[in-house]
């Protein structure tokens, strides 16, 4: 499980504003690091095809949903924005596998 770090008190919009650029900050880093692993598996992957997985799609997704039931936050929503997530993943390692063999 990740480690998660507890927000300090806030009791202006300035204190809420601050933590929300802060956590938002994190996540563009967070996510650097999972298009990082994009780059990786568009170079170890030797067939296209093998880029889109639906199973590991499906695997990815019910793991998320449960991840968001346990922590409390909107379920749906976490689904929805995972679904985004995932197939722009996967067109961006689509891009660089092409890029890999034809570039």
């Amino acid at each position: 499980m990740t480690k998660t770090t507890s927000l300090p008190p806030m009791e202006t919009m300035s204190d809420v504003r601050k933590q929300v650029d802060r956590i938002d900050a994190e996540l563009i880093a967070l996510m650097t690091q999972r298009f990082a692993c994009m780059d990786a598996a568009a170079r170890i992957k030797q067939d296209r095809t093998a880029v889109r997985d639906e199973e590991r799609k499906a695997l990815v997704l019910e793991n998320v949903k449960q991840l968001a039931s346990r922590a409390g936050v909107p379920v749906p929503t976490m689904a929805a924005i995972w679904e985004m997530l995932i197939e722009t993943s996967i067109s961006y390692e689509m891009e660089k596998w092409d890029q890999l063999r034809d570039g």
